[in-house]
C-alpha cells in the first residue's frame, strides 16, 4: 500500500505546478563567487565579522586611533541565485516575476565551524505591461554605469547603490516612480534611523541611447521627517536630487561614470552620510539640540575606465569620492570619502572569471564636540586591500 500511495500522493500534489506551468516559462541563474582579501587598516581595527570586511563599506574604515591593523579573510557570502517566471495571462499578454538571494549582510553565522548565512532578499517584482511592482533597483540608479571591480561594489562611495521596494511606470524612455522613504540622522537627535516617513520618494529618469553610448539622467524628491515619540512632535525638511550617469563605448573598451549631487544621503556612498542633521543653538554658552533637521548637501562622483588586452583578459582602473556638507557644523560624522582600485580580470570562459584587485580608500570625519563643549578637530583613517575573487555564472 505504501509504494502504491506515495506515486499517486506526488502525482496529485504536482498537479498544480503542472498546470501553472503549461503558461509559464521558468529559468533560473545566479553565480557562485569566492572571495580573499588582506585589508591593512592603518588608523585604527575593524570590527571582526563586519560588513566592510566583506566588502568596500567607507563609512566602516577606522580612524583616530593611534595604531594600525591587519586582516585576511575568505568568504563566499556574495553567491546569488536567482528564479523568472514569464507567465501568459488569459488576455494573452505577458507578466514576468524576479526573485533573488544572497548572503551578504547576515548576523547569522560565524567562522568557528560551519561559516552557515542565512539568505537575504535582494530583488522580489513583477513587471505587467508598463508597471514594475516590488523590490527592485531604484530608478534612481543607473545599474548599468557600475564599472567590473572585484570588490561587490568597488565605487561605493560614488555611486547610487540602492534596491528598495517601488511602483515604476515606464513610458519609451521615461520611467516614474514611487518609492520606499528613510530618514537617516546624527545619533545626537533621534537616533540614526527615524521610519517617520510619511510620504514616498518620487523619482523621475530619462534613459538616453546615442549608437554604442548609454546615459541617464534621473532627479529624486523626497520628504525627511523625525517625530518625537514622546510629544508626538515632528520635524521636516524637503530633499531633491539629480544623478547623470553612463557609458561611452570606447572599441572594445569603455569609460563609465556617475555624478550625483543635492540632498541624497543613504542614496550615495552606502548611507555614508546622514541624510540629514539635528540643528542646534547656543543658550547660556551651551550648546543645544533645536528639535530642527536640516538636509545634507551631498556630492559624490566616480569615473571607471576598462581596458582589454586580450578579449579574454581586462583592467578596469577607478577613483570614486564623496563629500558631504552637513550645514551645522561639529557633527562628527563622516565628511568626505575617496577610493582608488585597479584590477586584472581573467576569463578563461564567460562563464568562469578569476580577479585581482588593489584599492586604497580613505575617510575623513567632520569636527566634533565633546563633553565641555569644545572642538574637536575631526579624525581621519586609510586602508589598503588586495582582494582576489574567483566566480562561475550560471
Amino acid at each position: 500500500m505504501r509504494m502504491t500511495k506515495t506515486p499517486a500522493l506526488f502525482l496529485i500534489s504536482a498537479l498544480p505546478f503542472a498546470v501553472q506551468a503549461a503558461n509559464t516559462e521558468f529559468s533560473y541563474g545566479g553565480y557562485i563567487k569566492f572571495d580573499a582579501a588582506y585589508s591593512e587598516y592603518k588608523d585604527g581595527d575593524m570590527a571582526a565579522a563586519g560588513l566592510g570586511r566583506d566588502f568596500y563599506v567607507p563609512s566602516t574604515i577606522p580612524t583616530g586611533a593611534a595604531n594600525g591593523t591587519e586582516s585576511f579573510d575568505m568568504h563566499a557570502k556574495s553567491s546569488r541565485f536567482n528564479l523568472k517566471a514569464v507567465t501568459t495571462l488569459d488576455n494573452g499578454e505577458k507578466l514576468t516575476s524576479f526573485i533573488e538571494m544572497d548572503f551578504l549582510g547576515s548576523a547569522q553565522g560565524d567562522e568557528r565551524i560551519t561559516n552557515g548565512y542565512s539568505p537575504r532578499l535582494r530583488h522580489a517584482f513583477f513587471s505587467y505591461n508598463n508597471l514594475t511592482v516590488g523590490q527592485t533597483w531604484s530608478t534612481f540608479m543607473n545599474v548599468g554605469a557600475l564599472p567590473e571591480t572585484v570588490d561587490f561594489v568597488g565605487v561605493s562611495e560614488g555611486t547610487v547603490f540602492m534596491r528598495q521596494p517601488l511602483v515604476r511606470y515606464t513610458m519609451g524612455n521615461l520611467q516614474l516612480a514611487l518609492e520606499n522613504p528613510e530618514t537617516t540622522l546624527n545619533g545626537s537627535a533621534a537616533g540614526n534611523v527615524t521610519d517617520d516617513n510619511t510620504v514616498p520618494d518620487v523619482v523621475a529618469r530619462y534613459n538616453i541611447k546615442a549608437g554604442d553610448h548609454n546615459f541617464s539622467v534621473a532627479a529624486l524628491g523626497r520628504q525627511l521627517r523625525t517625530q518625537n515619540t514622546t510629544t508626538g512632535n515632528s520635524k521636516d525638511a524637503t530633499g531633491f536630487g539629480v544623478n547623470v550617469a553612463g557609458m561611452l563605448q570606447l572599441g572594445r573598451n569603455d569609460l563609465k561614470f556617475s555624478v550625483a549631487h543635492g540632498q541624497l544621503g543613504r542614496y550615495v556612498g552606502l548611507s555614508a552620510a546622514a541624510d540629514a542633521v539635528a540643528t542646534t543653538v547656543e543658550i547660556n554658552n551651551k550648546i543645544k539640540i533645536s528639535g530642527d533637521i536640516e538636509a545634507t548637501d551631498v556630492t559624490a562622483a566616480f569615473v571607471a575606465y576598462r581596458h582589454f588586452w586580450t578579449p579574454q583578459l581586462r583592467s578596469t582602473i577607478a577613483y570614486s569620492m564623496l563629500d558631504a556638507d552637513y550645514g551645522e557644523k561639529n557633527t562628527g560624522l563622516t565628511e568626505k570619502s575617496n577610493s582608488a582600485r585597479i584590477n586584472l580580470m581573467y576569463s578563461p570562459s564567460k562563464e568562469i572569471t578569476y580577479g585581482v584587485e588593489y584599492s586604497h580608500a580613505k575617510r575623513e570625519m567632520d569636527s566634533s564636540l565633546d563633553a565641555s563643549n569644545n572642538v574637536v578637530a575631526g579624525l581621519d583613517g586609510s586602508m589598503n586591500r588586495l582582494h582576489f575573487t574567483a566566480r562561475y555564472t550560471f
